[in-house]
């Protein structure tokens, strides 16, 4: 479900390790450019080892200094649902921002390179292209994500608020273009109804600049609740803050 929680692919991919893909199956936000400022392959306060703990399993997983990536320390591999995707970090004092893209195949981290994706099919081609944000906020003995709240920002949008466009993407819809709140609203009242789960397609268009302001403006954008939660497996490193360049 769509609530203060990561989408179905993004757990996965953090129930792995680092699983940053935002690019799941329901309701999805998705940003014309991405924010300002100087993106790294890592920030050095994600590197080592993790666990995270998903109902009754504990996944350990180590994230490597070069460019954050991550192998499953149960199966020695790099998680699959991260090939095909483009991350990058945007780090400030707390934090920071995730930056993912899947605009080339490139992949990430470097030791899934040469492997294919086998779930091509499941994202719009609407997305391509695009960016897609998480939030991170990391201490020494944790690593806090939050994602964009989609239905939020779909509000925001068909009020005008915030510049962009929102579609339901649910297969059975026949007039997918929302273009007011009165039919955002209906359209949750049907999926409510008929289905598990709204689909939702918020694209919020703006230069950097203005993806920049947003986030400034808006600290609601993303979910309060982290939708997964990484605690450091061992003794904390002793790594520098990287200065805040927003």
């Amino acid at each position: 479900m769509r609530l203060p929680m990561l989408s179905s692919r993004v757990r996965k991919l953090f129930a792995a390790g680092l699983a940053l893909a935002l690019l799941s199956g329901c309701s999805v936000t998705t940003f014309e450019s991405p924010p300002s400022g100087t993106q790294v392959a890592c920030d050095p306060r994600l590197v080592g080892q993790w666990r995270s703990r998903q109902l009754d399993d504990t996944d350990r997983i180590s994230i490597l200094p070069k460019d954050c990536g991550l192998i499953d320390r149960n199966t020695g591999e790099c998680p699959s649902d991260l090939i095909g995707y483009r991350f990058t970090y945007l780090p400030d004092a707390t934090g920071g921002y995730i930056v993912a893209t899947d605009a080339t195949l490139a992949t990430q981290p470097a030791t899934c390179q040469g492997l294919h994706r086998e779930d091509s099919d499941d994202d719009s081609d609407s997305h391509r292209g695009r960016y897609m944000l998480l939030r991170y906020v990391v201490t020494p003995d944790r690593i806090a994500i939050h994602s964009v709240d989609t239905l939020r920002m779909a509000r925001l949008i068909a009020a005008g608020t915030v510049p962009g466009t929102v579609k339901n993407t649910h297969s059975h819809t026949e007039h997918p273009d929302i273009t007011s709140v009165k039919q955002l609203d209906a359209a949750l009242r049907e999926t409510k109804s008929k289905y598990d789960e709204p689909q939702i397609d918020a694209s919020v268009k703006g230069s950097s600049a203005q993806i920049d302001a947003l986030l400034a403006s808006r600290k609601d954008l993303f979910f309060a609740k982290p939708g997964i939660v990484l605690r450091r497996d061992g003794k904390a490193a002793t790594k520098p803050s990287p200065r805040s360049n927003r």
